[in-house]
């Protein structure tokens, strides 16, 4: 059992491990709470609020935050901004309590859906976050705006309506960013994916007719300019990734909530600044479901057609390129020749030796069995941009492309040795030792007939590897001479 000193010193490190969460919670809601602050218009209710958004970003993405200490955290951050703000403490109490319930409600509410769901990887994704939303806003609106008749002048049906739409229109927004950021992110892979961004037609376009949509929506103005940007939201969700189509679709409508605020917008008058408000926070919330909509799918499109391609390209049971995907890939290949850094390439066909007894003696599953345990050695030791295929039962085929003829027997030997020493485990305890052999074809220059012209020379090799007694390696020569290298 552990004594008194040992227990405080758990304690402490178990605080001390928290703090950091607690504080990047704090920090972060406090900033958003403070840009919210800057865009009180109405006295109470901020036109553009991203703090609730954030904070239910936060407590979905990594739900261990949204403990008693997370919640915690988030409330003295509230309060601390209100209290800046030169809030009374009873208002923003009262708004601290409607923000953090409507937070709540979202949390609840997400606990309930799939991994995918809150990665918005479904095509049914957006919808389902579009509902947590409406709950959410709904619960601040009503608990908040509580309060607005003390408040100020606006009347409670008025209040809500104007407090649900901009929550609602900030959740839609803000939300879908932070749901689909990658796991894996740095301002390293952002700078490297900047320096090597090749700007094309393809890349460029979509963005630049998003850009000219919503200057013309703003210009031209009017009861349909809000829907401008939809075609070219529509483009870029099918042109960009899921991440990408969430940031533009919060860019493009955080520029029009900034002009309409701005009074750059040539609507319709209205005797009533909530209700038209209201109607234009509505319409962007509107705006950004289809183009979500389109890029989720878009994404499980492309997701399928992966997997399609996977279950046609790789071999199921070894997990490397099938006999079809291996010939096309290296025709490919070998079809694109780089003068400047090509030393050559090299064909090696590969054989089990004995393969046939292993299944005879220890049954099809030890048979599996090895060829796994072979291909994971030998892919072990290959160079990144080989290709490695099955190309019959026993049988394996690799391509090496710009290498020596040296450099190739050099490899053959090491992927030799590397099966040589492997043992696989059978039935009953019984440790398989197999070996293979290897024929070579190697080229100079890229043959003519590519990989379809190598392949029978590099068999014929492997049939003399055979003959002469297997476990080794020949590199196949013109009939006039025959290099053969043993083990």
């Amino acid at each position: 059992m552990m004594n008194s000193t040992e227990r405080i010193r758990v304690m402490a490190d178990g605080i001390l491990s928290r703090l950091g969460p607690i504080v990047w919670v704090a920090l972060v809601v406090f900033c958003a709470a403070m840009l919210g602050i800057v865009t009180r218009p109405l006295g109470f209710v901020a036109a553009f609020w991203p703090a609730n958004a954030i904070l239910l970003g936060l407590f979905v993405i990594r739900p261990a935050l949204a403990d008693l200490y997370g919640w915690i955290a988030a409330v003295a951050a509230f309060l601390f901004a209100g209290y800046l703000s030169g809030d009374p403490i009873v208002t923003s109490l009262w708004l601290t309590g409607a923000n953090i319930l409507g937070v709540a409600c979202g949390v609840a509410l997400s606990r309930g859906l799939h991994a995918e769901d809150r990665a918005l990887r479904h095509p049914l994704s957006v919808l389902r976050m579009l509902l947590i939303c409406v709950a959410a806003a709904g619960t601040s609106a009503v608990v908040g705006c509580l309060i607005a008749p003390v408040l100020s002048n606006f009347p409670l049906r008025a209040g809500i309506a104007f407090w649900f739409t901009t929550e609602l229109s900030n959740y839609v927004v803000i939300l879908p960013v932070l749901l689909t950021l990658p796991a894996v992110w740095s301002l390293g892979t952002v700078a490297d994916s900047l320096v090597n961004f090749e700007p094309d037609a393809k890349t460029t376009m979509p963005v630049a007719a998003l850009c000219l949509s919503v200057v013309g929506s703003v210009a031209i103005g009017g009861p349909g300019a809000i829907a401008f940007p939809v075609p070219a939201l529509l483009w870029c969700s099918l042109t960009y990734g899921l991440c990408a189509t969430s940031l533009l679709v919060m860019i493009t409508s955080l520029a029009m909530l900034g002009a309409e605020s701005a009074d750059l917008y040539a609507l319709p008058p209205s005797d009533d600044l909530l209700d038209s408000k209201t109607s234009f926070r509505l319409g962007l919330t509107l705006l950004a479901m289809g183009p979500l909509t389109v890029a989720t799918i878009s994404v499980m499109q492309r997701k399928l057609l992966a997997r399609l391609d996977r279950a046609v390209s790789m071999d199921g049971l070894t997990d490397i390129l099938a006999r079809r995907a291996y010939l096309e890939r290296s025709a490919e290949l070998l079809a694109r020749p780089r003068a400047n850094l090509f030393s050559g390439v090299a064909v090696l066909m590969i054989d089990i030796d004995q393969f046939k007894r292993v299944n005879d003696q220890h049954g099809h599953a030890a048979g599996d069995a090895v060829l796994i345990a072979v291909t994971d050695a030998i892919a072990g030791e290959l160079r990144r941009h080989d290709l490695f295929g099955r190309v019959g039962g026993e049988e394996f085929a690799i391509t090496l492309p710009d290498i020596s003829c040296d450099d190739a027997l050099a490899m053959a030997e090491r992927l030799r040795h590397t099966v040589e020493r492997l043992s696989v485990k059978a039935a009953l305890g019984l440790e398989i030792r197999v070996s293979i052999s290897i024929g070579i074809v190697h080229r100079v220059r890229h043959p003519a007939g590519g990989v379809i012209e190598m392949l029978p020379l590099a068999d014929a090799a492997l049939y003399q590897a055979k003959e002469t007694g297997r476990n080794r390696i020949v590199l196949y020569a013109a009939p006039s001479r025959t290099d053969a290298a043993g083990p």
